[in-house]
């Protein structure tokens, strides 16, 4: 009777032992395939837990970072805008220059109003410049050019003032929890005093109007300069604001690969020890079951004592 028990709690725990055995190889083998330490969040409720936190603080920065990105492209956009504002603006103010004099006659005034028309034209086309389809002196709005064309019957600086239509307030995006930087600056602020002041020497040029106060080729001079003054600050402001942005990028990027490091110090595996474990585990299930056989092929008869 007594050897009966004895044998049957061999076989309990042989069986215990092989069913924790293989529920230990199975997990072993997850952390090798994977090679992640962490398979449940009952491995290390301490570290699944940070690995969490890990996690969520790389997707939010991942999402700032998209905003950056997106953000720095805008603010490239402008600046190459602004400078080519710049380069159309000195041309112009060398139109004025060269015929403000009394050598020039009407006609050729007129062909230069020509060219003077054409950097109009350009103006307007930099100030509906788009990025992925938003204007990017419209307020990034999609859809209809914040700047009414040279060719559109109400394009007339002279009696309708503006041709700006799009939004008023900036576009800002976020780059920290406390901080935002702004992307885009009203069109109108950008602009209007160029095309003004371009628009006022094609027609003063066409005109062959030399000297009327305010309006005519020498006073274009000024206004061109002045013009070409305020697209100097705002080129110097998008600099400023881009350089942020790149350092925020860069700053971002480096706390990224910290958390992501830190994440894996945590639940990455130690892949040579972690197959040293699955080869201990491998041989001890062996073991077990060969013992388990001979157990099981053991008959009651040979443990009677004659």
């Amino acid at each position: 009777m007594i050897q009966r028990v004895t044998q049957s709690a061999l076989v309990r725990v042989l069986s215990a032992n092989t069913s924790r055995l293989q529920s230990e190889l199975v997990h072993t083998q997850a952390v090798v395939s994977s090679q992640k330490r962490l398979q449940a969040a009952s491995d290390d409720p301490v570290g699944t837990a940070l690995v969490n936190g890990f996690r969520a603080e790389t997707r939010r920065l991942e999402s700032l970072l998209d905003g950056v990105g997106f953000g720095r492209a805008v603010l490239g956009a402008e600046d190459a805008a602004l400078d080519e504002v710049h380069a159309l603006l000195t041309r112009a103010k060398e139109l004025a220059v060269t015929f403000s004099g009394g050598v020039h006659t009407a006609e050729s005034r007129a062909t230069a109003a020509e060219e003077s028309e054409q950097i109009e034209r350009a103006l307007l086309s930099l100030g509906n410049t788009t990025v992925a389809g938003r204007h990017v002196f419209g307020g990034l709005a999609r859809g209809t050019p914040p700047f009414v064309g040279f060719d559109d019957p109400a394009y007339d600086p002279d009696v309708n003032g503006s041709t700006y239509s799009g939004p008023t307030d900036p576009f800002s995006i976020q780059t920290a929890a406390d901080q935002l930087v702004r992307l885009t600056t009203p069109g109108d602020q950008v602009f209007d005093d160029a095309i003004l002041a371009v628009h006022q020497l094609t027609t003063a040029l066409r005109n062959n109007d030399v000297d009327t106060p305010g309006t005519g080729i020498i006073a274009a001079i000024d206004n061109v300069e002045a013009a070409s003054e305020g697209a100097r600050q705002e080129r110097a402001s998008v600099g400023g604001r881009l350089g942020r942005l790149n350092t925020r990028d860069g700053e971002m990027r480096d706390a990224i690969v910290g958390a992501r490091t830190r994440q894996g110090e945590i639940e990455d595996a130690d892949l040579t020890q972690v197959l040293i474990e699955l080869a201990q585990l491998q041989n001890a299930l062996e073991v077990t079951l060969t013992a388990g056989q001979a157990l099981l092929a053991t008959n009651i008869l040979d443990f009677v004592r004659l």
